[in-house]
């Protein structure tokens, strides 16, 4: 059976996404002093609000997916504005939008033209630094409806009212199920201050117009590739990166003079 469309807060249709089924729930860890001065490891079940407002400590068990598709977009992205010193690309950094606003922890924030990157250190404040992230994207955990509607409608509202300029949601597949592929959404903000679905191209990218980048499900449904919008290049991941080291290295040893 075909899967609804999302639809924005404001209720445009998108492109349809994976609805799951609970089978597990989301866990907080949380350092806690006792009484007698001594600190205890708190464990429970994660809430909406501790997902909206994390501590700083906090370490939230998503799993091994939302874990790898974090780390691998951000490589990707901090590898491709490695040579913009005012670019920095966040991973899992708490952001202080300001009173009246939610802290989240994004799992990845690119912001550009910050005047000084050093000041991003435990925390991102935009009251400090001036410049607003202008794409955020969350890896959606699959395992808990709570959590994953933190993502697709409470962020999704917080950041159209902070002024996020673009927000992409990325849905890993369960590894326990085969044959499901990544889910892929986005929005970008209106001349309204009001977001709107980002629609895929012909090839089924989706264009982040702020960084310059293009984001789509890999023809497998395995992982998510990037691709520089100027050129029509793929990024290469990076095992792929390691791969092409490897068969350059040999390449070289078998070009060597014998002695």
């Amino acid at each position: 059976m075909a899967q609804p469309a999302r639809k924005t807060p404001h209720g445009e249709d998108h492109e349809p996404v994976p609805e799951l089924e609970d089978d597990d729930v989301v866990t907080l860890q949380r350092w806690i002093e006792r009484p007698d001065g001594n600190l205890e490891l708190l464990e429970r079940p994660l809430t909406p609000e501790d997902f909206l407002d994390p501590q700083l400590e906090d370490k939230t068990t998503q799993g091994r997916p939302h874990a790898d598709t974090t780390l691998y977009l951000t490589e990707i992205v901090k590898r491709h504005f490695s040579s913009q010193p005012d670019v920095v690309v966040l991973m899992d950094v708490k952001h202080l939008f300001g009173p009246g606003f939610n802290a989240p922890s994004p799992d990845v924030s690119v912001l550009r033209g910050v005047p000084r990157p050093d000041r991003i250190q435990e925390s991102f404040d935009y009251r400090k630094i001036g410049v607003l992230p202008c794409l955020i994207i969350e890896v959606v955990s699959p395992k808990d409806r709570r959590i994953r509607r933190v993502d697709e409608e409470d962020k999704v509202r917080l950041y159209q009212r902070v002024g996020i300029p673009e927000y992409l949601l990325i849905l890993p597949p369960r590894r326990n199920r085969p044959g499901q592929r990544f889910g892929l959404w986005g929005y970008r903000l209106g001349p309204n201050r009001r977001y709107r679905p980002i629609e895929p191209d012909g090839n089924g990218r989706l264009l982040s117009e702020t960084t310059g980048l293009q984001f789509a499900v890999s023809p497998d449904g395995d992982r998510i590739d990037v691709f520089n919008s100027s050129t029509g290049e793929r990024f290469l991941t990076p095992v792929e990166i390691e791969e092409e080291l490897q068969r350059l290295r040999a390449e070289l040893q078998r070009l060597k003079p014998d002695r």
